[in-house]
């Protein structure tokens, strides 16, 4: 049940402003008859916290004696003893302008109240030490404005308090420092500005926007000097995209946005070198690649880079020529690898796809045609060799093969047998 609801029916003493109503729950069943005068029973009822009792036995009896002064000052009393319960709950709830509301109206009906005003006194002491350390803690983080009126709302309250009022004069002081320091800040500001120091320019201009941040002069010649020094970095940031040092570009760029965020040219060349900086990463991981061996994965990278980048078409295509180089170097090494361990026909076959795909290749041209001499020559040396009777001579035509083929066919193992026979 609401307050308002367990006030309704309750008849108070009106409040000279005809602020208060009546309000408060009809009392349940008829009051019995007191053994005691009204007054006394008035006055019993209210040392003993039943205050809307006590206001309707009081009304009650107040309307059936109008003229009855000894009641009237019964009902005055009651009245004001109700009110100031409320008013005590409210502020036992930290609701202390609702609570100041009934202790005013308290003394509407009796301003002698000595209780009404304590209570009263007390609240607003309250509500002023709340503003007070309001004001304090905006203070302290130099937030002076709103701490300049958070101690003028502590003095609402406690027009005499010392400490708010100091508070607020070193508030206004603070303001008015400020306010001078603005216009020293920016005159400064002027006068870099007129020397093309745009860093010091920007800065004075930074300062007198935060000591004077309604003015609008400070806020325009901020964003002028701005605008200057963002043009600036982009002239550096071409410069460094040209080197393609994309990476240093695109801080210039960024730093551009931050003083001028409506600057075309920088927010195309963040997205620009954004990419191209992606494109390097690609190239990156190709190299890797291409240095385990893994061409196939190495050219998607390459193939990938180059459909993105606008400036790095070249370094993509050198790129791809290193791939084709690295695939050729590793497929001259194995055909080597061949001649060395006498794979003389596969050597040549090797040294032959090579030059089908590079004509001038190293020296590929000579050892293929080198092993190829050396198939042609085995072979025309064996069958020579089977061909003959004599065994010195067999004997001599193997070993002109083992010379440069050891592992030619049966050769060791005739030339061994032969070594036999002939030694018997």
């Amino acid at each position: 049940m609401t307050r308002d609801q367990r006030l309704h029916g309750l008849r108070l003493v009106p409040a000279p402003s005809a602020f208060v109503a009546g309000a408060c729950l009809v009392l349940a069943g008829a009051c019995s008859a007191p053994s005691r005068s009204v007054p006394d029973e008035v006055r019993y009822r209210v040392a003993h916290g039943q205050y809307a009792e006590a206001v309707q036995l009081a009304a009650d009896a107040a309307a059936k004696s109008p003229g009855d002064a000894e009641l009237a000052a019964a009902h005055r009393g009651a009245s004001v003893a109700f009110m100031v319960e409320q008013g005590r709950r409210l502020t036992f709830e930290d609701k202390d302008e609702d609570a100041l509301v009934w202790f005013g109206r308290a003394l509407e009906v009796d301003p002698q109240s000595k209780v009404a005003a304590d209570w009263r006194d007390k609240t607003n002491r309250k509500l002023a030490v709340r503003w007070l350390d309001v004001a304090l803690e905006l203070h302290a983080k130099d937030e002076i404005e709103a701490a300049l009126a958070a101690y003028e709302t502590s003095m609402r309250y406690a027009p005499a308090d010392t400490s708010a009022l100091t508070g607020r004069n070193l508030a206004l002081m603070v303001l008015s420092h400020r306010v001078s320091l603005g216009h020293t800040y920016f005159d400064d500001g002027l006068h870099a500005l007129a020397d093309y120091w745009l860093e010091l320019a920007r800065s004075r201009f930074t300062y007198a926007h935060k000591y004077q941040p309604t003015d609008e002069r400070t806020a325009d010649r901020k964003k002028q000097v701005e605008t200057v020094l963002a043009d600036q970095r982009v002239a550096i940031a071409k410069d460094r995209e040209s080197a393609a040092e994309f990476g240093a570009a695109r801080i210039e760029y960024r730093l551009a946005l931050a003083l001028d965020p409506e600057n075309a040219e920088a927010k195309a060349g963040v997205e620009r070198t954004k990419v191209e900086m992606e494109v390097n990463t690609l190239l990156t991981r190709a190299s890797m690649d291409i240095a385990r061996g893994r061409f196939d994965t190495a050219t998607k990278f390459v193939e990938e880079a180059a459909a993105k980048t606008v400036a790095q078409k070249d370094l993509c295509q050198g790129k791809l020529d290193a791939i084709r180089e690295a695939r050729l170097e590793k497929e001259y090494l194995a055909a080597i690898a061949m001649e060395r361990d006498y794979r003389y026909e596969d050597a040549a076959r090797a040294f032959g796809e090579i030059l089908s795909k590079t004509p001038f290749y190293k020296d590929a041209i000579a050892r293929r045609d080198t092993a190829q001499e050396y198939v042609r020559l085995a072979n025309d040396l064996y069958a020579k060799a089977a061909a003959t009777e004599d065994k010195a001579a067999r004997l001599a035509l193997l070993q002109q093969i083992r010379v440069f083929w050891p592992a030619y066919r049966d050769t060791e193992a005739q030339i061994e047998a032969l070594t036999k026979e002939l030694g018997s």
